[in-house]
Parts: C-alpha cells; sequence; structure tokens
C-alpha cells in the first residue's frame, strides 16, 4: 500500500511539470538533464554501473572502468564514490582507507593528494595495475569523453559531514564544467533537501519509501532510490504517475546480491520484469548483464537528446 495524502500528490502533480516533456530542452523547474530523464522513462532504460565496473580486470573508481564501461553501454550511469584528502583535494576511493583497492595504506582522510597517487590501483580481480587513484577532476572528464552520466556517492569519512563532502563535489563539478552531466546521491531526506538546494542544476538521487518521501523536494530534481531487497511495482508506479524516475539495485554483497541470484541458472531475464514494473535506472554490478537483456531499451534511452 501506497501512504500518501491528498495533499502531498496534489502539490507533487502540480511540481512535476517534467512528467511528459519532450526529448531535448530543459524542463520546467528542473535541472537540464531532467527532460532527458523524462524520455528516458518512456520506454526505454538507464543502466548503473556500481564503481563504475564492468569486467573483473577493471579497478574499481578507476579512468580504465569510466572509459571502458562508458564506451560499451551507450549513455551508461558510472557511480562514483569521491573522498576529501588530508588537504582537502577529492579523490575516487570506495573505502575509508587505501588498503583493499590499492598498493597503499591507511586513511585517506590522513593522506596528501600526493601520497594518493604514489598508490597504484588493484583491478577486481586482485591484478596490479600502473595505474593511481584518479581524483575527481580527471573521473568527470573521463566520463565527459565516453558521453556517460557521473553518479557521486555523498557519503564521508568518519567525522566529516554529507552537507560539507557535497559542498566540496558541487564546487568540483561546476569547476569541471560537468552539471548536466551528473547525479548527487544522498541517504536520508534531510541531506537531499540539502543537497537539492545546494545544486539545483544537477540531479539528486533520493531515497524513497513513499510519496509523503519527496515532499520539499522538487520532482524535477529527483530520481527516486527504491533499495534492492524488495519489488515494489505499486510504489514505482506512483512515482511514474507524479513524474519521478524508479531507481532499483541488483548489486551487493558477491552470491547474494541479485545479480547472481539472476545469473544462477543461466537466465537473466529477471531485469526485464524490474522494466516491465516500472524501473527506469538499474543500479548493478554486471551492467554487460543487464544491457544483453535490455539491448533494446537502452538504444531507446540513446535517442533520448541529452545536454553536454
Amino acid at each position: 500500500m501506497i501512504r500518501t495524502s491528498a495533499a502531498v500528490l496534489a502539490l507533487l502533480l502540480s511540481t512535476a511539470g517534467c512528467a511528459g516533456a519532450p526529448q531535448g530542452g530543459v524542463s520546467a523547474g528542473g535541472p537540464a538533464l531532467a527532460a532527458y530523464f523524462d524520455c528516458v522513462r518512456d520506454g526505454g532504460v538507464a543502466i548503473s554501473a556500481h564503481r563504475a565496473v564492468s569486467a573483473p580486470d577493471q579497478p574499481e573508481n578507476s579512468i580504465a572502468a569510466i572509459e571502458a564501461t562508458g564506451r560499451a553501454i551507450p549513455g551508461a550511469i558510472l557511480e562514483l564514490d569521491a573522498v576529501l584528502t588530508k588537504d582537502g583535494k577529492l579523490v575516487l576511493m570506495h573505502d575509508e582507507t587505501m588498503d583493499r583497492t590499492t598498493t597503499g595504506r591507511g586513511r585517506v582522510a590522513d593522506l596528501t593528494l600526493a601520497q594518493v597517487k604514489q598508490a597504484r590501483l588493484k583491478a577486481s580481480n586482485g591484478s596490479l595495475t600502473t595505474a593511481a587513484p584518479p581524483t575527481l577532476a580527471e573521473a568527470l572528464d573521463a566520463a565527459g569523453r565516453v558521453g556517460a552520466i557521473a553518479s557521486l556517492d555523498l557519503k564521508p569519512a568518519e567525522g566529516g559531514t554529507t552537507v560539507d563532502l557535497a559542498r566540496a563535489i558541487i564546487d568540483q563539478v561546476r569547476r569541471s564544467g560537468a552539471q548536466k552531466r551528473v547525479i548527487l546521491i544522498t541517504y536520508n531526506a534531510a541531506d537531499a533537501r540539502a543537497v537539492a538546494a545546494m545544486a539545483p542544476e544537477m540531479m539528486i538521487s533520493a531515497g524513497v519509501s513513499d510519496l509523503e518521501g519527496l515532499e520539499g523536494l522538487n520532482p524535477a530534481q529527483i530520481l527516486a532510490w527504491t533499495g534492492t531487497r524488495e519489488e515494489r511495482p505499486a510504489l514505482w508506479r506512483a512515482l511514474k504517475a507524479v513524474g519521478v524516475e524508479v531507481q532499483f539495485g541488483t548489486l551487493g554483497a558477491e552470491g547474494v546480491r541479485r545479480d547472481d541470484r539472476y545469473a544462477a541458472d543461466g537466465n537473466v531475464s529477471e531485469y526485464r520484469d524490474l522494466f516491465r514494473q516500472g524501473v527506469t535506472v538499474i543500479a548493478t554490478d554486471t551492467p554487460l548483464a543487464v544491457q544483453s537483456v535490455l539491448g533494446a531499451e537502452v538504444a531507446k534511452a540513446a535517442t533520448c537528446e541529452r545536454p553536454r
């Protein structure tokens, strides 16, 4: 059951000006990228590659992964993690420490950019590469070269705040001229409202469990994150009705995630079931598998005009 009041629904409908927007242009009251997602929602699908990886020989959060995945999947969304170094620079790193994914050691927040750059990235299959962790600026440039959208996770290091990290990331996005090809990922309503106000020209991923979760937000700016655990087609239909695109994740811990469960029988047609139920963005650890099932829908999304 979808919980929402008549007042909330009326407000959302009145502000969801982009729900039927044509291809191209800027949706009324929303970021330039909003019209693109409106078009994708109408029969297309977007694939979000977790940490940008599409093959095991790619390091996560690397230029190699960004370029390979962006070239393989038209209009790919690349989920990336940016953290601040000791000297206030933004580098791509999922963990607070360097240990798991690089030859370096220690917390990124305790190291300078020069120290981070001395490390070398390890591929997802464990092999060592010659690449250093990229800066956010380098990653945004790489995503732009392959026509991908960068989805930037706002998870601060211990002792930091989402707003402070968001402020630094938004500043770099603007300096890189990447506002029209970026999504900012938030995890609660307060952060979503704060970040949306800080960057009204950028799309915001906001966790949504019912329509009331959209209160105080502009639907044209929002991509609704609906989790990884439970398929919720009634919620997905309700979100679509107010012009908000639905995201759902099949990613997670290896062996437990839906990506692996879908692949267990050699048939990953379940991705099509998600699309049919109303999911516009599928966030996955196996983006090429999703593309193998929904190639026509990815191609349909690629016909949608997108600001560069």
